[in-house]
């Protein structure tokens, strides 16, 4: 081992020490930062304005299956004559309620399964 040093090595540390304009990478710094910036609010604009459309196209048809299911959801599941047993059963004699307990039954199922 040698106690020369290589000239190329010592222009490389040369290079290194010179210092930097604390200004100039305060600027490019707060330049890359404004870039971030504006590239995010122009994401959001385009995000928002492709929300509005789909809100905008999809209104009518979604605003027709809430009205379908306002009208399905009350119906009867079993035709009762009798006035005064029909009103006691309704909360239990509906698609609803089948809907309701179809969805408790998968839900104790899933937990069964994954806990």
């Amino acid at each position: 081992m040698t106690t020369e040093r290589d000239p190329l090595l010592m222009a490389l540390f040369a290079q290194a020490e010179s210092s930097l304009d604390d200004n100039a990478f305060a600027e490019d710094v707060m330049r890359m930062i404004d870039r971030q910036r504006r590239r995010t609010m122009l994401l959001w604009s385009a995000g928002m304005l492709v929300a509005i459309a789909c809100i905008a196209l999809l209104a009518a048809p979604v605003i027709t299956a809430m009205t379908m299911a306002t009208e399905l959801l009350p119906a009867s599941l079993v035709s009762i004559e009798t006035g005064w047993l029909q009103q006691l059963l309704a909360p239990v004699n509906s698609v609803a309620a089948a809907l309701a307990l179809g969805i408790l039954v998968l839900r104790k199922f899933y937990r069964r399964l994954f806990r």
